[in-house]
């Protein structure tokens, strides 16, 4: 995936046209979903970015790798809170999310291209020295993404905005030379001479004027580069909860299986496998206080992880091209006897591949794991199973084929979480290599 591809001609049938800035927005929502204090935060930066790219008249190509990486610029900072304590280090240098966001990125191969961007979007110019940073080169798009990420920051949307323009005009101002690169803050200067430009910064809808900023194309993508992208978007979902840490992976490759059994096609198949990367997309909106918590939730943190479903929805069906998707992703905890979440679908409305995404979450989530007791024995799973049947609410036919072919779905399920597993300490052995190199950089 090329998010400056050349012009392809449609050779396949099993290939999708999808809007790349759908996918990226997306993603966006998700990763300001975890944190709401942060209000379209990744939004806000990468349209000022994209409003002084446009005075700076930098190229499409330049234009759009800036987009990309700006939407996402705060990617490794999000979420990853309760996993640096683990590596008992508190984040006071504010490089360190940057360089975990690109050792995320560096996981899906069509993004690494932004992992620099993103890696040092917190150096400072300092008159011209931070055009290297610890004896690497530091990328001029990355001093433009600091200076947005900053004004992003500095501008309070609660207050009457012209009241505000004047005041982080010259905050920037001042800081033209030791901490942002003269040229870019001259292109903001004349740039937010402009009315509009203030007025769509306050815009209610970000994303809608975002989308008139975006040169990104709408692309032919394969659905096993499809595919590959919602891995990417499950590493960052699994990454958030050690107790359900390859969850998702778990319950893609079930799913995958199930539809296979059950005599899908091998697009639908696929398509089925992406819907189970991504069914708990929606758990970004959820606390991790209430995703770590080593015990019974109460009534209202049962209804907030309930509301994960929801989001899920919201988030895959604004993606053009995906609301097959995301109905039988958003669909997993729906029950064919009505009472299920969010919508309370009864069978009528849950096709067969909703109905597989379900039982692949159920399956997977009492096989693997947890902090509070072992994955069970085939035996007890097949009775929980057959018991939801009969009380309606999962799929019987659905069922039977899991359980007539139970060691075989189960060896694909264990593998493609042991996978998962490998992928996720790979990142962070990495993140803790970066604390202990800064720790010792601290101490030198």
């Amino acid at each position: 995936m090329d998010i400056n591809p050349r012009p392809t001609v449609q050779q396949e049938s099993e290939d999708l046209s999808i809007s790349l800035f759908d996918m990226m927005d997306s993603l966006s929502t998700a990763l300001d979903l975890i944190n709401p204090a942060l209000d379209d935060h990744h939004k806000l930066t990468c349209y000022v970015t994209c409003c002084i790219a446009e005075e700076m008249g930098l190229d499409d190509s330049t234009y759009n790798n800036l987009f990309a990486a700006s939407v996402l610029h705060d990617i490794g900072a999000i979420g990853f809170s309760d996993r640096m304590k683990l590596l008992e280090f508190e984040e006071k240098n504010a490089h360190l999310h940057g360089e975990l966001g690109a050792i995320l990125l560096s996981k899906f191969p069509p993004f690494r291209l932004f992992a620099d961007l993103i890696k040092f979007h917190h150096v400072p110019w300092r008159d011209g020295a931070g055009a290297e940073f610890r004896g690497q080169p530091v990328p001029m798009e990355s001093h433009l993404i600091h200076l947005a990420d900053r004004i992003a920051v500095l501008v309070n949307r609660k207050k009457p905005i012209f009241d505000e323009a004047p005041k982080v005009r010259d905050k920037i101002n001042a800081l033209s030379g030791p901490t942002f690169v003269p040229e870019m803050v001259d292109a903001f200067l004349e740039m937010s001479r402009k009315e509009v430009f203030w007025l769509d910064f306050v815009h209610q809808n970000i994303g809608k004027v975002l989308r008139t900023k975006s040169r990104l194309p709408r692309i032919t993508l394969g659905v096993d580069g499809l595919l590959e992208l919602s891995r990417f978007y499950a590493l960052i979902i699994d990454t958030r909860s050690r107790f359900t840490a390859t969850h998702s992976s778990g319950v893609a490759a079930t799913a995958e299986k199930l539809a296979q059994l059950s005599r899908l096609s091998v697009l639908q198949s696929k398509k089925v496998r992406i819907a189970g990367y991504l069914h708990d997309i929606g758990k970004l909106a959820v606390p991790d206080s209430i995703l770590e918590k080593n015990g019974s939730l109460d009534l209202i943190e049962w209804r907030t992880i309930r509301s994960h479903t929801y989001y899920t929805h919201q988030i895959l069906d604004a993606v053009d091209g995906l609301q097959d998707i995301a109905k039988w992703a958003s669909d997993h905890h729906e029950n064919l006897d009505g009472d299920g979440y969010p919508f309370r679908h009864a069978e009528d409305r849950l096709p067969l591949e909703s109905r597989i995404l379900a039982v692949a979450d159920v399956f997977t989530a009492l096989s693997e794991d947890r902090p509070y007791r072992d994955g069970m024995d085939s035996g007890q799973i097949v009775k929980i199973l057959l018991e939801m049947v009969a009380e309606r609410k999962l799929d019987h036919d659905v069922v039977e084929t899991l359980i007539s072919q139970m060691d075989d779905v189960q060896l694909v399920r264990q593998e493609a979480q042991a996978t998962e597993q490998l992928l996720l300490t790979d990142f962070w052995e990495k993140a803790r290599h970066d604390v202990n190199r800064r720790a010792r950089h601290a101490d030198s």
